[in-house]
């Protein structure tokens, strides 16, 4: 399906949503162990994975109401591993929370580039 960015724009997006995947497991691997944080690093593993997955699946729907579904899907990941990050956010070293505030920002970054795919590509369809 024909999507509303470029063909440069979904590989930079589906890259970025790799990365901050990958970003999310190197922050869990210095994250303090506790029983708490075991559980929160678990979530936030899935959840930031989720992103990228649910990406690659609307690039490759099938109507426009599957692609809208699979982005609100990348919109609530997103929404959710900032949940995770803000629920891990005590006793971190100097480095940790450089890489905490790094992923803070870019899940609610991706989180806003979704919903805006998502309004973009519902208002098309208003006006169809």
């Amino acid at each position: 399906m024909a999507t509303s960015t470029s063909i440069t724009g979904q590989r930079d997006l589906a890259k970025r949503t790799g990365k901050f995947a990958y970003d999310a497991r190197a922050f869990v691997r210095r994250t303090p162990k506790t029983i708490a944080s075991m559980g929160d690093c678990r979530r936030l593993v899935r959840a930031s994975g989720e992103i990228g997955s649910s990406y690659l699946r609307a690039d490759h729907a099938f109507s426009k109401e599957d692609f809208v579904h699979r982005m609100v899907d990348c919109c609530k990941e997103a929404r959710q591993s900032g949940h995770w990050l803000s629920l891990l956010n005590d006793n971190l070293d100097e480095k940790c929370t450089k890489m905490h505030g790094k992923l803070v920002q870019e899940s609610s970054e991706l989180e806003k580039i979704f919903g805006a795919i998502v309004s973009k590509v519902r208002g098309k369809r208003k006006a169809e």
